[in-house]
């Protein structure tokens, strides 16, 4: 049976389990633990539906049709796991079981989910940190009125820095746990390395999506440097459109470095630190060295090549990938190299042609202005080490710049000398040229200064510093293709003059015999040397294009970084298409297809691909989270609209935003951390729900009638339900959840202050069960502050809802249980032998409960205006001023209050102007009672003297408010006293003659206490100040005319 969306079916058989993630909607079924088929039912849109042995009786039927003792499982919300829903066990059929219930109950997750390790939690909640300040960034550039452009993609950078990281620890975790053999059997390896390869997908079709469609860096410099820009570069015009209509080159070093980061072998400072590596390296001949049979290139990760020695193949893959300070480390190791080092060393003869060929080799290398850096550690080699290490880096500088450049350094931990870096080896070409290929160069340079002045400081050569400047005025401050390209063309032309004088073919063909350049001597010992070389020539030899091992990405990377490093953004998508095609002799597959899409600038296929191939729809919390957090990039940039088109309501953004809160609450509540869940998930949607208050006109005029909220319900719908399925364990989870959700509440979301009223209200009735009233109150005050205050006036709330109506009735029970005990205590004054110990232990007991409602209540400075004019509040605090006031001895004030509690006084306008007291009328006879025993103590102390010396602690106006109240007390006692009425109505009942007495009593007390007032003739003295500005002045004659009106 499908009701409401959810699927509802049988528990589980015994033996069965289905684990988090089995389907794709609804519930997913669990077993807690092991239990038979039973029924169960749900009452659903006002029909309560049964089930009992396969017999379904659907809506309402007389009695008799039913089975007998029909048993109704219960469903309820497991508060501790918010999307948990608990079915309550049935009692066992069996005569033998005695009716017992089995305590084991079965769990139904209304949401796919995986979990979420500590690492992915870390990822996610730093993605949304980053998010958040983003959103600040943009606020101030709105006031500002510039572009937000620029932040999209920072932004976008933050995200893959989060992925980034998480990917080292969860790769790392998993080396860790292979090597210490913790992995316990093969599905568990198998299931971990899956979520590697999808996190890893979906970090390079991010950075991909930001390549390729998001907004240049480059934005906000352009503005400034467009009137300069004489070299066809960055413009407002083609960064507004789209980076594929940017000039040409302009997309090439960020391709560089998404192949080399997501589609190459691997990298090749990590390839130098391989042992088998380190061990050819330290061999006297590494060039020939071979392997050892025991041992294979493809387990070690060296990739094989057209060359039988490991070195060639080695130097190959670096000049393929562009990471030529690597070859030419790999290249120093070489055997000649080394014997015409240590000849140059001791200076006795002039270097030899061999020798001259490896300086003509290091010159090459080493200032290559090739696009992507030469991956010397002083370029950004990966997309994110300039964005993250700006701060640091300017940080270090300025701690620097105020010390001594003479400190002491420690020497167990000193760097390596970087030597110059500076050091022009290329007449034409400067060694910080490969800069000219990115966006913002000026800025790469000095990020690249910084670097090399962080590491001369810890090798201690500081007195370098001063020879290095921060800013180069020959570098321009944005993209500049025809100065990238005159630098690029320079250093090739180098290379033609230097290697091959007689060209690329003659030299290859011939061994390297021809030509007479300075590298010909090389050429001729080790024939692969001129194949690789070629390469920085953009000519790839045929030995080496058609070797089975040479991806696609490398005959890419080969094309981009030497051959058409000026290649226009719209054509790379178009050659990456050529080089799939040749690997393997056939075109590309699924994922190659989802490649050339994005490079052609089809954001929709980012998507696609998140959604399907990397885990949005998984279940898993990181990837939904991902894949919802990319798709809001998109439309922020304006690459997707969020509306497919007007024919359908469908909003794809809204649609992965609450898959992914689904994903998060349900991933942290199977693994019993429900209150991170609810917290992140309320982070995630918070800004996209806030509603929008817009002006709205009348139809068919120009007038403004009043203002609309407009806002996501559905959003603001999750958000609630979120937080009203979580019970908060602790005051700052409860007080933390609220302030994440005051903002919208301000802006008028009525359906997210009643899930925070909820909120408060748990917390109220977890101290009201504990006895703590102080604690209940203030938690009842949070939740009136959100309906009272928080909403806009328009749709504050005073009554009706929860909060308000048990924080009336908390201090309306406190201060009716404290006058009950007064009076009580009154009353047995008259005996006696007065109060018992129980009864004194009674009133301490109450008072002191009193005691605490009311500090709770007076703690609260927020709701203080607020609850200036409360009925059950007021009354709270007289009752507890009688009390203290009768334990001084002060028995003026014990009166004072007691007339406040029973004079009658007009509400407000917006209440209807109801005409009541602040005392309920059940609390009556207690008043009083007290005010009876005052009377008759005073009458007791005066004892028939003078009667100028008589004292009454009422006012003529306190004794006319209470023989109205006497009046009202008898009337309903079947009493009639009033003597304008001229035919008395039969009596209802008839009052015991102790009652009778007793009422006689205090009616006579009333007029003694009358005839004394008059006498005193006082006004009402209270000793605080601001009671006495309350008192009203009223003359004697007003007193009495008072005296003489109708009593009700």
């Amino acid at each position: 049976m499908t009701t409401g969306g959810f699927s509802f079916g049988n528990p589980l058989p015994p033996a069965t389990t289905t684990g988090a993630g089995s389907g794709g909607g609804g519930f997913s079924f669990g077993r807690s633990a092991a239990a038979n088929n039973s029924t169960f039912g749900s009452s659903i849109g006002g029909t309560f539906t049964t089930a009992a042995n396969s017999n379904v009786n659907r809506g309402p039927s007389s009695s008799s049709s039913l089975p007998p003792k029909t048993s109704v499982r219960a469903l309820a919300w497991d508060p501790t796991g918010t999307a948990s829903l608990s079915l309550c066990p049935l009692p066992s059929s069996s005569k033998d079981s005695n009716n017992s219930v089995d305590d084991r109950l079965d769990v139904f997750l209304s949401h796919d989910g995986t979990g979420c390790p500590m690492e992915e939690t870390a990822c996610l909640l730093r993605c949304l940190d980053a998010r958040e300040e983003w959103m600040t960034i943009t606020q101030q550039q709105q006031h500002q009125q510039q572009s937000k452009g620029a932040a999209v993609t920072k932004l976008s950078m933050d995200y893959r820095a989060a992925m980034c990281e998480c990917l080292m620890m969860l790769q790392k975790k998993t080396q860790d746990n292979a090597d210490s053999q913790m992995m316990t059997n093969d599905s568990n390896d198998e299931e971990s390395s899956n979520n590697l390869e999808l996190l890893n997908l979906t970090y390079a079709i991010s950075h991909l999506a930001e390549i390729f469609l998001l907004p240049s860096l480059a934005l906000d410099a352009s503005a400034s440097a467009s009137n300069n820009n004489f070299g066809g570069g960055f413009h407002d015009d083609a960064l507004a459109s789209s980076r594929l209509d940017g000039p040409a080159g302009s997309l090439t070093s960020d391709t560089v470095r998404y192949l080399r980061l997501h589609h190459s072998k691997m990298g090749g400072s990590d390839m130098l630190d391989l042992p088998q590596v380190v061990s050819m390296l330290e061999s006297d001949q590494p060039e020939y060295y071979q392997f050892p049979p025991s041992s294979s290139n493809d387990n070690i990760g060296i990739p094989t090549g057209p060359y039988d020695h490991p070195f060639w193949n080695l130097l190959l893959q670096f000049v393929i990938q562009g990471e030529l300070s690597n070859a030419w480390t790999l290249l120093s190791h070489h055997s000649a190299c080394r014997f015409a080092e240590e000849e140059a060393m001791t200076g006795e003869h002039e270097l030899s042609p061999e020798g001259q060929g490896f300086a003509a080799l290091r010159a090459i290398l080493l200032s290559a202005p090739i696009p992507g850096g030469r991956g010397d550690g002083y370029c950004d080699d990966a997309g994110l080490d300039d964005y993250l290490e700006e701060e640091l880096l300017e940080q270090q500088e300025e701690e620097e710049s105020g010390r001594q450049h003479q400190q002491q350094f420690d020497e167990n931990n000193a760097e390596e000398d970087p030597g110059d870096i500076n050091e022009l080896l290329i007449d034409g070409v400067p060694p910080n040229a490969y800069l000219l290929w990115e966006a913002l160069p000026r800025h790469a340079d000095t990020l690249r200064t910084l670097r090399y002045r962080r590491d001369l400081r810890l090798c201690g050569q500081t007195d370098h510093i001063e020879g290095t400047d921060l800013e180069s005025p020959t570098v321009p401050e944005v993209y500049q293709p025809r100065v990238a390209l005159n630098a690029f063309q320079n250093w090739q032309e180098t290379i033609r003059v230097t290697a091959f004088p007689a060209g690329v073919s003659g030299s290859i063909g011939g061994g390297g015999q021809q030509g007479g350049g300075v590298l010909s001597a090389l050429f001729k010992r080790f024939p692969p040397l001129p194949q690789i070389l070629s390469i920085l020539l953009g000519v790839v030899p045929p030995a080496i294009a058609t070797n089975a091992s040479l991806a696609w990405s490398e005959g890419l990377l080969m094309e981009l970084l030497y051959a058409r490093p000026d290649i226009m953004p719209e054509d790379i998508a178009t050659r990456a298409q050529v080089a799939m095609s040749k690997e393997g002799g056939g075109g590309g597959g699924s994922l190659q297809d989802i490649i050339l899409s994005i490079m052609n600038g089809s954001a929709g296929q980012v998507v696609q691909t998140m959604f399907s191939l990397c885990g949005g729809s998984s279940g898993a919390a990181l990837p939904a989270t991902m894949t919802s957090l990319l798709c809001n990039l998109l439309v922020d940039a304006g690459c997707i609209s969020p509306q497919n088109d007007s024919s359908t309501k469908l909003n794809i953004q809204t649609e992965l935003l609450l898959l992914a809160a689904e994903s998060i609450l349900s991933s942290f509540s199977v693994q019993e951390q429900s209150d991170v869940g609810v917290r992140t998930t309320v982070r995630f949607l918070l800004p996209h729900a806030p509603p929008k208050r817009a002006p709205r006109t009348a139809a068919n005029t120009d007038s403004i009638t009043e203002v609309d909220i407009i806002y996501e319900p559905r959003i603001a719908a999750m958000i609630a339900e979120a937080l009203s399925h979580r019970l908060p364990t602790t005051d700052a989870e409860a007080r933390d959840l609220l302030q994440l959700c005051e903002g919208p509440i301000q802006l008028g979301s009525v359906i997210i202050a009643d899930a925070c009223e909820s909120l408060a209200f748990s917390r109220a009735s977890h101290y009201s069960s504990n006895g703590n009233l102080t604690h209940e109150a203030h938690w009842l005050l949070r939740g009136m502050e959100v309906q009272s205050c928080w909403l806009p006036s328009d749709r504050q709330r005073t009554l009706g809802f929860a909060s308000r109506r048990h924080f009336d009735s908390l201090c309306e029970r406190s201060a009716h249980g404290l006058i009950s005990m007064l009076s009580i205590a009154a009353v047995t004054n008259f005996s006696k032998n007065g109060m018992t110990e129980k009864q004194e232990k009674d009133i301490s007991t109450v008072l002191r409960a009193a005691e605490d409602v009311l500090e709770g209540v007076l703690q609260d400075d927020v709701m203080a205006t607020t609850l200036k004019g409360h009925v059950e509040a007021n009354l709270l605090k007289y009752a507890v001023d009688i009390a203290l006031s009768d334990a001084q001895g002060d028995t003026v004030q014990v009166a004072t209050d007691i007339v406040h509690c029973l004079e009658e006084r007009c509400s407000s306008e917006d209440s209807g102007g109801v005409v009541s007291t602040l005392a309920d009328p059940k609390v009556y006879t207690d008043l009083l009672d007290i005010a009876f025993a005052i009377l008759v103590k005073e009458d007791e102390t005066w004892k028939g003297g003078p009667m100028e010396f008589a004292t009454c602690a009422f006012t003529i106006h306190g004794m006319h408010i209470l023989m109205a109240r006497l009046t009202q007390l008898l009337s309903w006692e079947g009493v009639i006293c009033s003597s304008h009425v001229s035919s008395p109505s039969p009596v209802s009942k008839r009052l015991s003659a102790a009652r009778e007495e007793y009422f006689n009593a205090m009616r006579v007390a009333f007029c003694k206490g009358l005839m004394h007032a008059f006498v005193s003739n006082k006004q009402p003295t209270a000793t605080n100040a601001s009671k006495k500005k309350e008192s009203i002045e009223v003359s004697l004659e007003e007193e009495m005319e008072l005296m003489l009106s109708p009593c009700i």
